[in-house]
């Protein structure tokens, strides 16, 4: 039988930017990370700072329904400072709209 290999790690980070923000004291703090740069960014930071976790889809202690359970308390505890880490260093390295000269649409007219 064969198994399939799933790094978990993302969902989960993307489960615990989304319970952050959702609890983020302003909603302007909230709109800036609607932008998928500025989000991806974020989700980046966390992750270049977590070990990668993987599961098969055969293992029972944890599932791709509730991949957070993959996790200790203290695991998510260190997830959670990450994000709010990674929001500040965000926060103060906005994303700059990229020129027209580095979209491909203008380069031929």
């Amino acid at each position: 039988m064969a198994t399939t290999l799933i790094n978990i790690a993302l969902p989960v980070v993307n489960e615990i930017i989304d319970d952050v923000l959702t609890a983020g004291p302003s909603e302007a703090y909230r709109e800036m990370f609607t932008s998928s740069d500025a989000r991806d960014r974020l989700a980046t930071f966390v992750l270049s700072r977590l070990p990668a976790r993987y599961m098969t889809v055969a293992d029972s202690g944890c599932s791709l329904e509730l991949p957070r359970n993959c996790y200790s308390a203290e695991q998510h505890r260190h997830i959670r400072q990450l994000v709010h880490q990674g929001i500040q260093k965000v926060i103060t390295r906005p994303v700059a709209p990229t020129p027209d000269a580095f979209i491909p649409s203008t380069w031929f007219g």
